[in-house]
């Protein structure tokens, strides 16, 4: 009985994942800097769907400036829009990765939630898959860990092993090393 029940679950887990987004982007995100990010929409052996688009919801201190560019070169504010895509859908299935590049800008810090869902156009809006992502907007760029102040920098953050744990592992290397080499001329 477990095992069917096992294969279940494990299905339905799958099932879930076959649309899935991601949002990537590096360091801080400060207000009125844009900042460029892409967007991913992912399948992994997705069920055919010929009519579907993507809801941009964006709650916050302010509404951002989020530009895309499609494939005939125009730019889109998509925050403004409400939706990434045209407006009668496109096609997706199967495996793939879908990046859009997309230059942001956020008029006041603070935090902000972007909700993007997969939508079939054709079956009156219904939300094949969702992801929220939360985005903290800062009001200047934060120095380095907080290591830098006024070009002095203060003490770095430890990272790795320091000298004194190096030492203590040498020493029991040492002597379980030792260890063995004694034990080996006993027995020989």
């Amino acid at each position: 009985m477990f095992f069917p029940l096992f294969f279940v679950l494990v299905g339905f887990v799958f099932a879930a994942d076959e649309y899935y987004f991601d949002l990537q982007y590096t360091g801080t995100i400060v207000k009125n800097e844009e900042k460029n990010a892409n967007v991913l929409l992912v399948g992994v052996n997705g069920t055919p769907h010929t009519n579907v688009l993507i809801k941009v919801k964006i709650t916050g201190p302010a509404t951002p400036k989020l530009l895309a560019t499609d494939s005939n070169g125009v730019e889109h504010d998509i925050a403004q829009l409400g939706y990434w895509g045209p407006p009668s859908g496109f096609p997706v299935q199967g495996d793939f990765t879908n990046t859009t590049p997309i230059k942001a800008t956020f008029t006041k810090e603070g935090t902000y939630t972007i909700e993007l869902s997969l939508v079939d156009v054709s079956n009156s809006n219904a939300v094949i898959t969702s992801k929220t992502f939360t985005i903290d907007v800062s009001d200047e760029e934060t120095p380095i860990n907080n290591i830098i102040t006024n070009n002095t920098i203060e003490e770095l953050p430890q990272t790795g092993t320091s000298i004194g744990e190096f030492a203590m592992y040498a020493f029991i290397f040492g002597i379980v090393f030792l260890g063995i080499v004694v034990y080996f001329r006993k027995t020989h």
